[in-house]
């Protein structure tokens, strides 16, 4: 039985090339290539980033290509990624679920943190149009002094 037709553009017809372009899309993330990364998402996209601004001040919603390719470089102004392992995907219709890990070096610091990372995507025509990043902000606000523990 043939399986049905694509919703989504060329990149999202089969689960390799999902898989394809996943890797893609994460190597421009950890390399800090804001117009790269950014040329994945549908011109209207949302990013969200979710967390307590306090203890993270880059959590919150950027809206478009432009916003989310600024926010990635910013992250990059302050951060080195020293390296990125994407654990599972998986993918049902438009949706895409992403469990990657990240080595992080905070340069205000020079602390390193290992964190388990979650994002769910949404895809329209072959482009992301909503991105939902989640991650273990207790430990990222401890990294970066904004917790104290006794």
């Amino acid at each position: 039985m043939a399986s049905p037709p694509s919703r989504f553009g060329e990149r999202d017809i089969r689960p390799k090339a999902i898989t394809e372009a996943i890797h893609a899309l994460y190597a421009a993330r950890t390399a800090g290539n804001g117009d790269e990364y950014a040329s994945y998402f549908a011109p209207d996209a949302r990013m969200t980033i979710v967390g307590n601004p306090a203890l993270n001040p880059g959590a919150g919603m950027r809206l478009g290509r432009e916003g989310i390719a600024r926010h990635l470089e910013n992250l990059h102004e302050i951060n080195a990624y020293l390296g990125y392992d994407i654990v599972a995907i998986v993918a049902d219709g438009d949706k895409v679920a992403v469990r990657w890990t990240a080595e992080v070096r905070f340069l205000d610091n020079g602390r390193v943190g290992f964190y388990d990372v979650l994002d769910h995507i949404t895809i329209r025509d072959g482009l992301i149009v909503e991105l939902m990043h989640f991650y273990d902000t207790g430990s990222m606000g401890i990294a970066r002094g904004r917790i104290r523990i006794a």
